[in-house]
């Protein structure tokens, strides 16, 4: 829509970090300009970020409407640390103060802001000057994602209206405008798709009747995508006419991954690969025509970053989509299950693999292959899905981009764009890991039920926790696997547990700890299990003791209770208390563990897998005047618990008891001391 609008002078642009938040800065500048010729354009990014290169190559910045500054800023490092919090407090702080001056001096009608950890000074700085009246200005927040990012979920708030690309995304609705994805003229071409086809085979040197795959992981490539499609050349290599253009990715600086050096050192390890394999497998670390790439593929392997997943759609081609795991919000699997649900792309999520005791994302390059290779010798599924694609584009999105800033700027028309579908319901991705994990204990109470696809993303979910750097996200993921009854991640959980390396634990204490509540809410016992439950009794961290006590009378009894076998009628228990006899000697050492709750789990555990008092009547002696008084009710309890499977007669029990030291130095309103003897006793008056 064109307009005679001249009061739009000055616009200051933010957001970075990665391609896919400048990407639409630049196309909606590009369009701004197209329209106002004479607007001065100041673009605010942190220095060696993807905006850096970005800007210099995309913008003339020896005109004197562009200039690029930067600023300080990182990413939220999370609260568990405390070093990096403060960094990351210090920049923020720089930052705000740089951004003060840059408001001050720049003076724009707008800020236009795509969102993370770049945009905090400047969205910060703008609400600050508004509050106290030095800034009149309006703020325009475009969400490429289907979930809010950390920082836009902050900005909102303050906001003047907030542009969405897909229509599920939560926002106020008076601010919420669904304008779509604003996509880079230079990738997006409306010529038809067989004449730019062919020009842009031209152009590459690729043949005619060749089946290309274009696969990419962003600008700082994708660990996962990378390897997985390695791994899957010389599969897909086979076909002759198959073609692979590759962006592997440029490390940024002070990057911790290095897309190109790791394709390459993988690439030498590969047996199976065809002589002309520079011929047919062409990979750079960054692509810059991307338009042109488009234009030559049959199908698109990516990420699901809300840029990727539009300049797909924007240019009509099938895609096979890799979600990046562990995201604030799940945002790249809920873009992609959006176009997904759209028939739009196919999506293959990640799993995980252990190696050296560590969860590594993955994906198993069989399984990628199985589904890449039927839509390259199926041109009619490629080309529903393609349609589909073309179908989720927008094509207005950059006029109704640049009629809101007129909007806002000066007053013109706001736009009218049409009103969003209601959004489906997604009861997995979204989810906090509290919520996720409030969600799998409902499940385990039998409230709710988890099946299908919603328990495939859960396992999705949870191998991201299991994955993730932070300890406090691994210990979630462990006590997860177990709330939820993922049996395929038994080994993960052993391994969590007792994985050793160097003599040293690979985990940190708090996840040892929580492998083990997983392994007792999960149930499983093998010789695997029961080596790490050993281990567990001897771990150095006394809270992880406890627990391995805890979880074996848990996966003894205490939590898989009787059953009734339904050939013979009798009572029988998921685990058998003769799977646990190697157990018997380290349990009883336990008995004397320094620390009491060890020592009350361990007496507690042995009533429920010891087969005959004698065996272990020394170590409940030996706690009967024990200091601490909780220790002597889960002896009592223990005592109970053999009472119950026959071990125990109740006099026999009973008597034990009267030998056991009846005071506490608790103060509760219950005397639970008192409650657990007398249950007890009352199993002796009602024996016959």
């Amino acid at each position: 829509m064109e307009t005679k609008n001249d009061g739009l002078r000055r616009v200051l642009f933010t957001g970075g970090g990665t391609g896919g938040h400048v990407s639409p800065n630049l196309a909606m500048a590009h369009e701004i300009a197209r329209r106002h010729p004479g607007v001065k354009f100041l673009y605010v990014g942190v220095r060696g970020k993807a905006e850096d290169a970005m800007l210099r190559r995309a913008w003339d910045l020896e005109k004197p409407e562009r200039a690029l500054s930067f600023v300080r800023s990182r990413g939220f490092p999370g609260a568990s640390n405390p070093v990096a919090l403060v960094r990351f407090g210090v920049d923020l702080f720089g930052g705000i103060l740089v951004s003060l001056g840059l408001m001050l001096r720049f003076r724009p009608q707008v800020v236009v802001a795509t969102g993370g950890f770049v945009a905090a000074p400047i969205l910060f700085a703008a609400y600050g000057l508004r509050r106290v009246g030095l800034y009149r200005g309006k703020i325009f927040i475009h969400e490429q994602n289907a979930v809010l990012g950390r920082m836009n979920q902050l900005a909102v708030r303050f906001a003047d209206s907030v542009g969405v690309a897909f229509p599920e995304t939560r926002v106020p609705a008076e601010k919420k405008l669904w304008v779509g994805y604003p996509v880079r003229p230079s990738v997006s071409d409306p010529r038809p798709v067989e004449q730019r086809r062919r020009e842009a085979r031209e152009a590459l040197g690729i043949a005619a009747d060749a089946r290309v795959v274009l696969a990419f992981g962003g600008s700082q490539g994708a660990r996962t995508l990378n390897r997985a499609l390695v791994a899957a050349l010389p599969r897909l290599l086979e076909d002759p006419k198959v073609v692979v253009l590759h962006g592997t990715g440029r490390m940024p600086a002070g990057g911790r991954y290095n897309g190109a050096a790791d394709v390459e050192q993988r690439l030498e390890k590969l047996q199976g690969l065809p002589a002309t394999l520079d011929e047919v497998y062409r990979r750079q670390e960054f692509i810059h025509d991307m338009g042109t790439h488009y234009a030559a593929s049959d199908l698109v392997l990516c990420r699901g970053g809300a840029g990727s997943l539009n300049e797909v759609c924007a240019n009509g081609v099938a895609a096979v989509v890799i979600p990046k795991a562990n995201l604030p919000g799940d945002h790249q699997a809920a873009n992609a299950r959006s176009l997904e649900r759209r028939g739009a792309v196919k999506v293959v999520y990640e799993q995980i693999r252990l190696e050296d005791g560590q969860a590594q994302e993955m994906v198993d390059s069989d399984r990628l292959c199985d589904v890449i290779q039927p839509l390259l010798t199926q041109p009619v599924a490629r080309s529903t899905m393609a349609a589909a694609a073309k179908e989720v584009f927008e094509p207005r999105t950059l006029g109704w981009v640049a009629d809101m800033v007129e909007h806002l700027c000066t007053g013109g028309p706001r736009p009218e764009v049409p009103e969003p579908p209601p959004a489906p319901d997604e009861k997995i991705l979204g989810l906090s890991s509290n919520r996720m994990d409030q969600l799998l204990r409902r499940v385990r109470a039998g409230a709710e039920s988890l099946e299908g696809e919603d328990r495939a993303l859960a396992l999705y979910k949870i191998d991201g926790y299991l994955a993730a750097p932070g300890y406090v996200a691994r210990a979630r993921g462990c006590r997860m696997v177990g709330s939820g009854g993922f049996t395929e991640r038994l080994e993960a959980l052993v391994s969590y547990a007792s994985e050793k390396r160097g003599g040293e634990f690979v985990q940190p204490p708090i996840v040892r700890r929580d492998a083990f509540r997983g392994l007792q809410a999960l149930g499983e016992v093998n010789e695997r299990v029961l080596e790490a439950l050993e281990s567990g009794l001897k771990d150095p961290y006394f809270e992880t003791r406890a627990k391995a006590a805890q979880a074996i009378g848990g996966l003894g009894g205490e939590d898989h209770p009787l059953a009734i076998d339904p050939t013979t009628g009798l009572a029988q228990r998921l685990n058998e208390p003769r799977l646990f006899q190697p157990l018997l000697a380290p349990l009883q050492r336990m008995t004397s563990d320094s620390f009491f709750e060890a020592r009350a789990r361990a007496v507690r555990s042995l009533g429920w897998i010891a087969l005959d008092y004698h065996s272990v009547a020394g170590s409940f002696r030996s706690l009967a005047f024990d200091s601490r008084w909780k220790v002597r009710v889960a002896l009592i309890e223990g005592l109970h618990l053999l009472v119950d499977r026959g071990v125990l007669t109740a006099d026999e029990a009973s008597a034990e008891a009267e030998e056991v030291l009846r005071t506490s130095d608790g103060f509760e309103t219950r005397y639970s001391f008192k409650g657990a003897y007398n249950e007890l006793l009352s199993l002796r008056e009602a024996a016959p």
